[in-house]
């Protein structure tokens, strides 16, 4: 017997507030797919419409779906069928419930492909003004006390840019967290991105807190922060690395991450650090 050819996830990024941010290809592949899974249907309808996509087969996959939805999507893609995921903007899988699904179509070999488009973090990124040749994404941070709190200690020797997402209602507070953390860095504040309200607000931490304690933002907003700027230390002994490094395990921070934030503070050989790591 002939064996079944599985069909394609394809990836794909959507505009992320002006329509007309749409690549011929990403019509195409919405016209042609047997199947969308959608965060939310009634973007995508929206995004169809638009562009005159006939109506598709069309179901929802957000945070809240359950196990056999995936189950569901990936029996399609192994029958042959061609599956277009989308997130309610930009691009999927980006802290977004569409990682679940891409893992599992890797697990049973399953075709997936990307078309490529908008994403909200890099745009900010490069209106931000920052340094854009190393960042890192941190997304929304962890709401429980505790691990929010070990996450910004940890992110506060990273030498690299750092963009979070954020509500508009508590991008306020956010603000007042980084400067009690991270000392008053530079940032940019980029808000409605593409959308005809657009707006970036850059300058120091301190006034960016400052204009938003005078005027709430409203909208879709990404905080884009300067990283940990420090002249390296030069003067060290074996046991202050070691008693650095216990320290910050002991905040509940990883082994990994730990020799990242001090090769980030001290003029140290990598090898040399992980020797002493490793007497530990």
């Amino acid at each position: 017997m002939e064996e079944q050819i599985k069909g394609t996830l394809f990836i794909c990024a959507t505009p992320i507030g002006n329509l007309e941010d749409v690549s011929f290809r990403l019509k195409r592949i919405l016209g042609e797919a047997d199947l969308i899974a959608a965060e939310d249907t009634r973007t995508i309808r929206k995004l169809l419409g638009r562009y005159d996509i006939p109506n598709k087969s069309i179901i929802s996959y957000h945070d809240f779906s359950k196990i056999n939805r995936i189950n569901y999507i990936t029996d399609k893609l192994e029958e042959g069928q061609n599956v277009a995921l989308v997130s309610e903007s930009g691009m999927p899988a980006i802290q977004d419930p569409g990682f679940k699904l891409v893992n599992r179509c890797i697990e049973k070999d399953i075709p997936l492909t990307v078309i490529p488009g908008p994403s909200a973090a890099v745009s900010a990124l490069v209106l931000s003004g920052l340094p854009t040749d190393s960042f890192l994404f941190v997304g929304f941070l962890p709401r429980a006390k505790s691990r929010r709190k070990n996450k910004l200690l940890e992110l506060a020797a990273y030498p690299h840019t750092l963009i979070f997402y954020e509500s508009p209602k508590r991008i306020e507070t956010l603000t007042q967290e980084l400067i009690q953390k991270f000392g008053d860095r530079k940032a940019g504040l980029i808000r409605e991105i593409t959308k005809v309200y657009e707006q970036s607000i850059r300058g120091s931490l301190s006034e960016i807190n400052a204009r938003l304690k005078v005027k709430k933002v409203k909208g879709e907003v990404v905080l884009v922060v300067g990283g940990y700027r420090k002249e390296l230390i030069k003067s060290y002994t074996s046991e202050e690395i070691a008693g650095q490094l216990i320290s910050l395990l002991k905040q509940g921070i990883s082994k990994k991450s730990s020799l990242k934030i001090l090769l980030s503070r001290y003029d140290i050989d990598r090898q040399k650090l992980y020797n002493i790591a490793t007497k530990i």
